[in-house]
């Protein structure tokens, strides 16, 4: 870590791989969460359908969804989501996989892109930069069949200056963007965010009143968002640079997933902060994480099967095994034994296995994933089953490993067509993020420069809005929102009773403030998204295409072999005939004083004809069951 000139784009090749299996793990992750929704977010059966996908759509969108409009092709399209991750995961023809789960990703966010948050920008610029990148270099199935594997830690090309730059560019530009006084001159900022208690969870309600605290910090998230990004490019002491700044960021993270629910958003950004750990920390991380010494072995493998050879090198790639790979025909005693048992054979200490035992052994005595060898050695007489179904169709698994796992002397890196598209692609994201910079930062630039940049920027929205380049880092920009609040539901039966939509209950709503936002009133944070944007003014139309979805759903319960568990007593499910959403907004206050809570009318809807919306039936019902401090505040 010495003060030797370095490049502060050089990236480390284990970073890398770490990055990319971190990406492979939070893209399942994420599809795992939106799974349960997907009927309602993502279906012609729910609140937003393909038309209207395609109808919000720019002119360069795409998305695979909008193919079919069945249930059945979601579910598709997801489990086919599932299965590249889990191959980006295990660096299989890692560059075609990264493509392939790129453009999964891109259709899954055009599909709706009213659930998006700031993660899933960066999630999938993440994938993007690794199209450029040799993240399947190390701890990858590609990497084991390479011959003649790389030494070289460090990697240097377009791709690592895009994704350095890329990383950095997230509080950079944040910085510029929160230029509100309560980040730059009163330090009020934090106060108001964890206040917001549709976000803050955990530790947040405990010590946000602590304005000692909070004021201090909140100065210090601002400027380390603006400095930090300087620090980690410096070319002197980089590798100190580099690893105080991952560390700050690293930290700053962290303190955002014990107070506020923003969902994958940190665990994408702590992902991201693995590329800026110099060099020096992974050979750290290496030596304690070494395999431990153990028995050296002889894994033989049938001489005639390619896809034997194969497996043994993955196996002992795998595992960390002290192997050699040979041929059992090169040993005559060894050899007769793969004939007459049709089995590898594994020699240690003086010991022979064979077939399904050999796997446990090499498990066992590997030096990772030792767990794993308990529940294999219990399968027993059904692994032998597996491993000889497998050898008897050792031929189609050849074709499929000569497709997947091909051998090759060096492993490819990116060439000069795709560093230099990587680098130019960089040039795209910069200009977005300056265009998108405050007129008091702009103020500061020269005229002719920001002009043409713009002129840039717009000349590439073919492939920003192809490729989903765009990007705006206003997180609690220019100041944390200064209000929070939760929604009433109010529906009205055909039998005169009121009824909670939101929830899906059979009694009226309770009009007190929930105990937590998510999941009281949000199934998860995709539901938290969702309900904060459909109450703004822009969003009128999703308003309706919700509204009118609840009432299709709720009255294909009608009747009492649909009614919800409420008991063995439960009432039959009644036909909604209209409902009312309304917002309780509660204003935060300043430091000190007392906070004031609003109601607000978003939306009327008639599930049966909208012209009996005059009648306001729902809102009598509902001045006619509140207590007189309620009914007055009901508009």
């Amino acid at each position: 870590m010495g003060g030797d000139l370095q490049n502060p784009f050089a990236v480390d090749i284990r970073a890398l791989a770490a990055l990319r299996i971190a990406v492979g793990t939070l893209l399942i992750a994420d599809l795992l969460i939106r799974w349960s929704d997907i009927g309602w977010f993502m279906s012609d059966y729910g609140a937003y359908s393909v038309a209207a996908s395609k109808a919000a759509a720019s002119d360069w969108r795409f998305s695979l969804y909008w193919l079919a409009d069945g249930l059945w092709w979601v579910h598709t399209l997801f489990a086919a989501n599932i299965a590249v991750a889990l191959l980006l995961i295990a660096g299989v023809r890692t560059r075609w996989v990264t493509f392939f789960a790129f453009v999964l990703l891109v259709s899954l966010h055009n599909r709706n892109p009213i659930l998006l948050q700031g993660g899933d920008n960066l999630l999938i610029l993440l994938l993007f930069w690794g199209l450029f990148l040799p993240w399947g270099e190390r701890l990858s199935v590609d990497a084991t069949m390479v011959a003649k594997p790389s030494l070289e830690q460090r990697y240097v090309g377009g791709g690592s200056v895009a994704l350095v730059l890329q990383i950095l560019s997230v509080y950079f530009f944040s910085a510029f963007l929160k230029n509100g006084s309560e980040w730059t001159v009163d330090g009020t900022a934090i106060y108001y965010a964890l206040h917001n208690d549709q976000v803050a969870h955990l530790l947040a309600p405990y010590w946000r009143d602590w304005h000692w605290l909070t004021v201090p910090l909140t100065h210090y998230v601002w400027w380390l968002e603006l400095l930090g990004p300087i620090v980690a490019l410096s070319p002197w002491f980089n590798a100190w640079a580099r690893g105080l700044a991952a560390f700050c960021f690293i930290t700053l993270e962290i303190g955002f997933l014990f107070n506020l629910n923003v969902g994958l958003f940190p665990f994408i950004s702590i992902a991201s902060l693995l590329v800026l750990l110099p060099t020096q920390i992974w050979d750290y991380l290496a030596r304690v994480f070494a395999p431990k010494p153990h028995a050296p072995m002889v894994m033989y493998y049938d001489k005639t099967c390619v896809f034997c050879h194969k497996t043994c090198v993955l196996i002992r790639s795998v595992f960390a095994l002290n192997a050699r790979v040979e041929p059992a025909q090169d040993t005559p005693e060894v050899g007769t034994i793969l004939e007459q048992e049709f089995s590898w054979v594994l020699e240690v200490e003086g010991n022979r296995y064979l077939r399904w035992a050999a796997l446990v052994e090499c498990v066992r005595r590997g030096g990772r994933f030792t767990w794993i060898a308990y529940p294999l050695s219990a399968v027993g007489v059904v692994g032998d089953s597996i491993y000889t179904w497998i050898g008897h169709n050792r031929g189609a698994f050849g074709r499929l490993t000569s497709v997947a796992m091909p051998w090759r002397d060096e492993m490819p890196r990116p060439g000069r067509i795709r560093q230099s598209a990587a680098l130019i692609a960089a040039a795209v994201v910069l200009a977005g993020n300056v265009s998108a910079l405050p007129n008091e930062a702009k103020a500061k630039l020269s005229e002719s420069w920001l002009k043409g940049v713009s002129q840039f920027y717009q000349w590439s929205q073919p492939l920003v809005q192809t490729a989903r380049l765009d990007q705006l880092w206003n997180m609690f920009a220019p100041y944390p929102q200064k209000n929070d609040g939760w929604f009433l539901m109010v529906g009205l039966t055909d039998d005169g009773a009121l009824v909670d939509v939101l929830r899906w209950q059979l009694t009226p709503p309770v009009t007190d403030k929930p105990r937590s936002f998510v999941p009281e009133q949000a199934q998860n944070y995709r539901w938290r998204k969702y309900l904060a944007r459909m109450k703004r003014s822009g969003y009128t139309d999703e308003m309706g295409r919700y509204a009118s979805a609840a009432c299709a759903r709720w009255n294909a319960l009608v009747g009492p072999e649909s009614a919800p568990e409420q008991g063995e007593l439960a009432p039959p499910w009644p036909t909604l005939e209209a409902f009312n959403i309304y917002y309780v907004l509660e204003r935060t206050p300043p430091m000190g004083e007392q906070g004031e809570v609003a109601y607000q009318l978003l939306w009327r809807h008639h599930c049966l004809d909208k012209h009996r919306l005059s009648e306001n039936a729902v809102q009598k019902a509902m001045l006619a069951t509140q207590p007189d401090n309620v009914r007055s505040s009901i508009p």
